[in-house]
This record gives C-alpha cells, structure tokens and sequence, in this order.
C-alpha cells in the first residue's frame, strides 16, 4: 500500500529523525492502513456526503482512534470536534472538524507546531456508473485521513514524543469550497504565529501512476521540505517525483492553500 512509505517519511518529518532509522516498520502495517481505508470507503459510509449521518460516524470513529494513539483533545473541544456550518447544494449543514494534538517536549521548541491536516469528506451518492452509484472515496481522501491516524500510531508505538507539538487536524468541508480548513484556519486552537509548518495529505492512497516507492509533493516552490524527504529517502528505495502536471494548481486546490493563504496575507 502506498501509504506506508509516505507514513515513514511523514512520521521522520514530525519528529526530526532523519539521521538514524528508529521507527519499527511493524508499528503500523499494511493490514492497519487497508482496514481503516476500507471502513471509511465502506458502502455503509454512502460516500462520507457533507451534512450526512455518515459523516458524523465517520468523525466519532476518527476521534476515537484519536484517543486510543494517544492524542489529546483541545481544551475548547474535549470531544475533539470542532463544529461550524457551511453551504452545500443551496443549503446550510451543520459539520465538524476532528482536531487533537500531541504536546512537543523540547524547552525551545514546544511552543511551536506542525499541524497535519486530510481532509475526510466525499461527494456521496451520485449518478450510477456499471450499477454502483456510491462514490466511496478510498483514495479521495480515506487515505490521506489515515496517514493522520498510522502518524499517531506510529508516535505511540515507537514510545517517541515529538520536539515541537504536532496538531491532528481531519477536515471536513473540503469538497464544497475548503470549507472546514478555512473555519480551523480563522479559528486556530494556538496562536497563529506558533504554528510551523502544515503538512497535508491528499489522495496518496494509488500508486498506479507514479509506481511503487514513489510519490509526489506540491508546494515544493514554497519550503525546502522536498530536500529534506530527498536526504531522508536516499537508500530507503522511495523517491519523490517533481515533475507532476498542474502541481501548482493542485496545490491551491486543496487544504493546504487555507494555510498558504495565512502566509501570504500576514506577509
């Protein structure tokens, strides 16, 4: 499953380990990540369709596996959701964001976070192709969502607390206009200028374009994290690809713009 290699890579971004492999590959397996995938993508969740029941099942279910790989829910939100309303077809709905984090423990650094964010919404029911007119969603984005829930794993399991606080951020809303990202943007549990980096996943569950062991970034103009990954990725056999048609569109055409967008209006 491609989410593995983007799992590790993430997992060393968070910590800061890059010099020496400490993370147990058995921590968080192929079996883990396919079973939560095919919940999330399940027929039952009917395509996870904003304003749905589906979606609040789907965001109890996150907030538990939240709790159980030890991250701690807001002050502001204990039950790790943060709620707003939002247009969709015409009509108010009302939706949440799962949101939690796991405090830094480095003197210099703790005061600062790295906050992950996938969004966990689809499009639903919608017109039949070959019989089946549930769009389920697997790689759009149950697997981005589950990146989220193996990185937090990952951290529990290997018994390895983070330097800087990292915040857990599953969004909803994307599908209709950014518009839980944009809420949690305006919103923020810390004060903005905390806030160190936002790391985004977005539809990293195939891997019949790029082959196996590769996998792509956007927003690689913006920061030196595509460097970063490349040191990290020498003799693991991944390697990222950075010549993907429309990045820079794709880029803006997911949550992470909402935070860009924080950069470039407080210059």
């Amino acid at each position: 499953m491609r989410s593995l290699p983007v799992l590790i890579i993430s997992f060393a971004l968070c910590t800061g380990v890059f010099a020496q492999e400490t993370i147990s590959r058995n921590s968080v397996t192929p079996s883990d990540l396919s079973g939560w995938i095919n919940y999330l993508a399940s027929d039952q969740m009917k395509g996870r369709l904003n304003g749905s029941p589906e979606m609040d099942e789907a965001a109890g279910w996150i907030s538990a596996r939240f709790k159980e790989y030890g991250v701690q829910s807001f002050t502001e939100w204990p039950d790790y959701f943060q709620p707003y309303e939002a247009e969709s077809r015409g009509n108010i709905v009302n939706e949440k964001n799962v949101i939690g984090y796991i405090p830094g423990i480095d003197p210099a650094l703790k005061d600062e976070y790295i906050i992950l964010t996938a969004h966990f919404d689809h499009i639903g029911i919608r017109a039949s192709v070959e019989g089946d007119s549930i769009y389920n969603g697997a790689d759009d984005n149950a697997a981005g969502t589950c990146t989220l829930i193996g990185i937090a794993k990952a951290l529990k399991m290997n018994g390895i607390k983070p330097g800087r606080g990292i915040i857990f951020a599953a969004v909803s809303g994307e599908e209709i206009g950014l518009r839980g990202s944009r809420y949690l943007v305006k919103n923020l549990p810390v004060p903005v200028e905390s806030l160190y980096a936002n790391l985004n996943f977005e539809m990293i569950g195939h891997s019949e374009y790029l082959g196996p062991g590769k996998y792509y970034m956007t927003g690689t103009e913006l920061s030196n994290l595509d460097d970063l990954i490349n040191d990290y990725s020498q003799d693991r056999n991944i390697s990222l690809i950075d010549t993907i048609q429309m990045a820079s569109r794709l880029f803006y055409m997911s949550d992470n713009a909402a935070f860009a967008r924080i950069s470039v209006s407080d210059g």
